[in-house]
């Protein structure tokens, strides 16, 4: 049986956009993997007591990350999303940070989601 050209073309089609999406998906958690910004996430998130007091101690942080970093007019945005695990229970983390062209990181809101 011979297969219409029609469907090959809406399969390959198909399966380019999937691959794709798996390219662009894991280009940018291994650009958040190894950014700094993460680095001062996960040293933030290791001293905040109310992450803490809601999973207790941490003990590992996600293998996956995810978010965006961006630039504007020189000050910098990231929003940097992990699973945190500790002592008592998991959380998925969502830190806000920025940093205005000629300061210091700042850390904005967090919102912690237990599992």
């Amino acid at each position: 049986m011979k297969i219409p050209k029609t469907f090959k073309y809406i399969l390959y089609s198909g399966l380019g956009i999937i691959f794709f999406i798996l390219i662009v998906t894991i280009g940018n958690t291994l650009r958040i993997s190894y950014s700094d910004e993460y680095t001062l996430a996960k040293e933030y998130l290791k001293n905040n007591s109310e992450l803490i007091n809601e999973i207790g101690e941490i003990n590992e942080f996600g293998q996956f990350p995810s978010g965006s970093i961006r630039s504007e007019n020189g000050a910098r945005y990231a929003q940097i999303e992990t699973k945190v695990e500790g002592s008592k229970s998991t959380a998925k983390v969502i830190l806000l940070m920025s940093k205005q062209p000629s300061g210091n990181w700042t850390f904005g809101e967090i919102y912690i989601q237990p599992e």
